[in-house]
Order: structure tokens, then sequence, then C-alpha cells
């Protein structure tokens, strides 16, 4: 019998790379398919697909690309950064000093004139409803489980500790992380767990947790919740058999 197939949505390359070490941890009768949008697809201003059209385009894309037919599809995971995205209008101030990129910050994300500020503003505003829409959906095309999971700010805050990388940086960082995780297989697994980063709860309370005040500014992640996915996988696997 075929293998069904785990699909993780990343927006980039160097995202790829940090979480590639994910299949070691898939149960064997699953294989992993890693598939890079290339951006944020709660931000992609002139597009008037609603999100969960958009992300299942992502979906039929990689489909296209692999070769895989929709029943070989066991889940979607879609891993996104918040971005600082559920902070109050008033978190996001005008500062100078800064170039035209908004800056992150622990309680605020500063940027550079009143034209970036509003466009920051209506963005959060936009992705914030479309994250609710998605976080909230159970199936991304019809009988394909789907799950969203973040990181915070984003996944090289979480990965790195640090904010407003580089494209340099981000993959400097991740090829480190990926050799770490080469050198020691379990690196990958205890990075996520028992850390103060990690947000405890179920994925409806780790998404409520996150929407709170400056959380989605500060260093905190649900991802540790994909091993639960995953064991939850095996043991439906194990019901089954039982059954049989």
């Amino acid at each position: 019998m075929p293998k069904k197939v785990l699909v993780f949505l990343v927006e980039g390359v160097s995202d790829e790379r940090a979480l590639a070490a994910i299949r070691r941890y898939v149960p064997d009768q699953y294989r992993v398919a890693i598939h890079v949008t290339h951006g944020d697809l709660f931000t992609r201003p002139g597009i008037r697909k609603n999100v969960k059209a958009r992300v299942g385009d992502q979906v039929r894309k990689m489909m296209h690309e692999t070769k895989y037919r929709k029943q070989e599809i066991a889940a979607v995971i879609q891993v996104t950064d918040t971005d600082g995205t559920f902070v109050a209008a008033d978190d996001v101030r005008v500062n100078a000093s800064v170039g035209r990129a908004p800056v992150y910050q622990e309680s605020g994300i500063m940027v550079a004139n009143s034209g970036i500020q509003q466009y920051i503003q209506k963005r959060n505003r936009i992705k914030a409803s479309e994250l609710n829409v998605m976080r909230t959906s159970d199936e991304i095309i019809s009988g394909i489980y789907y799950f969203l999971l973040y990181f915070s700010c984003n996944l090289d805050h979480v990965m790195h500790h640090k904010r407003n990388m580089t494209i340099e940086e981000k993959i400097n960082q991740s090829r480190a992380f990926e050799q770490a995780c080469r050198e020691d297989p379990q690196h990958f697994y205890y990075f996520f767990h028992n850390q103060p980063f990690t947000v405890a709860g179920s994925i409806d309370e780790t998404w409520s947790f996150i929407e709170k005040g400056t959380h989605s500014l500060q260093r905190y992640t649900n991802f540790q919740l994909v091993f639960d996915l995953l064991d939850s996988l095996e043991g439906s696997k194990l019901r089954s058999e039982k059954k049989n």
C-alpha cells in the first residue's frame, strides 16, 4: 500500500532547511513533502481569492509538482510567522531613525513614517482576520486534514533568538541548525521541548495566547504540537490495526 503524504507548507527556503529534520519523527507509514510558498500567504496584496482558496492553490501546486494525488495526502500542516500581527494599532510606532523595512521589537513595531505605519496597521488587521479563518479550519480541499502552527515573531526569532535578520543571516543560521540536527539526531526534538518559548496547551489555547497583548512580537511558538499530531497519526493506525 502506498505511503500517505504529510505536507508541510513553509514560507521560505531557510524555513525548509530549519524544519527538514521533522522527517525523522514521522511514522513509517507516512512520507513528508515540504512545499515552499515563497512568501506569506496571509499578506499578499491585490489577490482577490479568499485565504482558504489561496492555501488550497499551494497544495494543488505541490500536488502538480510531485504528482501526488489527493487521496494520497493525509494532512497539511502550515507554518506561519506572527510578525506582530495581533498588536494594537498604537504599538506600530513611527521612528524616523529606522529604514524602510519595519523593525520588530519586544513591545512594538518601529516604522520610518506614517505611510508605512498605516500600511502595517492595515496588514495586521487583514492578516489577523485571515489567520483566524485558517486556524479554525479542519480541512483544506475536501477531505484533507489541515493544521496551522506559528512562530513568533517569526521562525528566526524562535530558532535563532534573533529578529530582523538579513537573508544571508537566515541562510547561514538555518544551515547551522540543519548541521546540528545531523550531528545529534535528537537535537530537533529536544529543541522544542521544555523550553520557555513553547506555549503550552491545545492548538486553540496556544492561538488564544499569541493573540493577546504583544505576545505576537515576542519569542513564542506552538510548533511543538506537531509531535502530538504525529503521535495521533501513529495512534490512529494502531487503533485501526486493533479493529481488523
